[in-house]
């Protein structure tokens, strides 16, 4: 009797247990951990494929007979596309804020894992931490992104920190502690200290220091956790700072329907789109690649209910135990989202515009291009991918209101503000801020980007008048005082989880 394979019965496995060398998932003499392996609740609608290229060989003869057969070759297979959907879920764990997703959004932004250790300033000499007493963290003055970690004594000489490496400060306390715990470059390694240059400069309102800064830790990777600190919240963020590279995180992904496991090697996550809709449930869409799709021997074996930690087994297979799913992390609807545009790079021009949002999306994509030979007589694979020029775009609709320029709330006013100045409506600038459930919520997703090129808003007709507005959101200058956009910088989004 045959078996039939139901769609509800799939479970989908993030997993970073692959070669480094080939991306490739092993099927024995490697252990699946919680540590490398995450279950993804994932919807209805996914998919995986991959296509195969074909070339025929046609005969075209004159005359009343002709020779009309053709041949046809398997010439190579394409990338495997993969693409699924998971609902936007922070959840509180141990006092720092997670979410089943942290794994994609990292292998979007970034060529190193997520980095659960960081590097530790000041204490014991060790491979994870800097020797000496830490002292604080300062700039000279609040127009600079430079910053300073003072350490009384020596560095460790064996140090994982390199010059160049682009990390994330952990650990600043005090009420802007959100801005000090950020991205930023290891710029230079002394005896005494750590210069690193922010990605974007504090803000003049946070000061030349955080508070009771005894407790920095520096992290790599583009997801990292921050604990509440006095007025500031604990969070979770990720952002595009270590992305500027040809190749991202290693990962691969396993479909598990129901008796079957089917593989997909040396993955990169393509895009990801984030879709406003006022009726759906916050989710966001991914798609990506990898270089093949294989189903793992028929001996390989997952055991575990959905909800608990998956079992891979089976004579002579990578064995081991995957994290259990979190059912009960909370959902945002996205009824309750709003976002927030201020004049000027990072905001700094002041005029704020507060808009209500009636739908939109916002789509971040790495543009990954899959890389094939083209070898005769021989079904040929990719080899490996390329990263492509990074791309936020999106577009958000409102009801057009109109008001003076005493009402923020004012669609209209914005409108009138670009279109009345068209000669800079070439280059707009703007700090734009979606609030994914709210700004004022708990639970909730903040989408920041700096600097953004507003497109002149569009008007659509119906029984509502509304309008449309198209953004891209772009790297700029670390200081604010420059208003300018700069393409090397990787300052273009940042993303905060927020829950309790």
């Amino acid at each position: 009797m045959a078996e039939f394979n139901l769609v509800r019965n799939t479970r989908v496995f993030f997993t970073t247990n692959v070669s480094q060398a080939t991306g490739r998932i092993p099927t024995s003499g490697a252990t699946f951990t919680a540590a490398n392996t995450v279950e993804l609740q994932v919807l209805d609608g996914f998919s995986f494929k991959q296509a195969t290229q074909t070339s025929s060989i046609q005969l075209k003869e004159a005359g009343e007979t002709p020779s009309r057969g053709q041949r046809t070759f398997n010439v190579s297979l394409d990338p495997v596309d993969f693409s699924f959907s998971t609902y936007i879920r922070p959840f509180l764990n141990a006092g720092v804020v997670s979410a089943e997703e942290q794994v994609l959004w990292n292998a979007l932004m970034s060529a190193k894992p997520i980095d659960t250790v960081g590097v530790t300033l000041g204490g014991t000499n060790s491979a994870t931490t800097v020797g000496g007493t830490l002292t604080g963290l300062s700039r000279a003055n609040t127009a600079t992104n430079v910053a300073t970690i003072a350490i009384t004594t020596a560095i460790y000489t064996g140090t994982p920190l390199v010059v160049g490496d682009i990390i994330t400060v952990s650990g600043c306390t005090g009420a802007n502690a959100a801005e000090w715990n950020a991205p930023a470059r290891v710029s230079a390694l002394s005896g005494t200290g750590i210069t690193v240059e922010y990605l974007t400069a504090p803000s003049v309102a946070s000061g030349t220091a955080p508070v009771g800064a005894t407790a920095i830790k520096l992290f790599y990777g583009a997801w990292t956790s921050n604990a509440a600190t006095g007025t500031t919240a604990a969070f979770g963020m990720t952002h595009f700072g270590g992305s500027n590279k040809n190749q991202l995180q290693k990962f691969g992904i396993i479909f598990a329907v129901d008796g079957a496991l089917y593989a997909v090697d040396n993955c990169a996550i393509d895009q990801a789109v984030i879709d406003f809709g006022l009726d759906a449930i916050s989710m966001i869409a991914w798609t990506g690649k990898g270089t093949a799709l294989r189903q793992l021997p028929s001996t390989a074996i997952l055991t575990g209910a959905p909800g608990t930690s998956a079992t891979f087994s089976g004579a002579g297979n990578a064995t081991g135990v995957s994290t259990a799913t979190n059912t009960t992390a909370p959902y945002i609807t996205n009824k309750l989202s709003s976002m927030k545009l201020v004049s000027g790079i990072q905001g700094n021009a002041g005029v704020s515009y507060t808009v209500a949002l009636t739908g939109g999306s916002l789509t971040i994509a790495n543009g990954i291009q899959y890389i094939t030979p083209a070898n005769l007589g021989v079904v040929n694979t990719p080899i490996g991918y390329f990263t492509g020029s990074r791309s936020i775009t999106g577009t958000v609709s409102a009801y057009l209101k109109s008001g003076t320029a005493a009402n923020p709330n004012s669609t209209a006013v914005l409108l009138n503000d670009i279109l009345s100045n068209i000669s800079s409506a070439a280059e707009t600038k703007f700090q734009l801020q979606i609030d994914v459930g709210g700004q004022s919520n708990a639970v909730r997703v903040e989408l920041d980007m700096d600097g953004c090129m507003l497109q002149v808003p569009t008007i659509e007709t119906a029984d509502i008048i509304s309008t449309n507005i198209g953004f891209t959101a772009q790297g700029t200058s670390a200081l604010v005082a420059d208003q300018a956009y700069d393409l090397g910088n990787t300052n273009d989004l940042t993303v905060r989880y927020f829950s309790a």
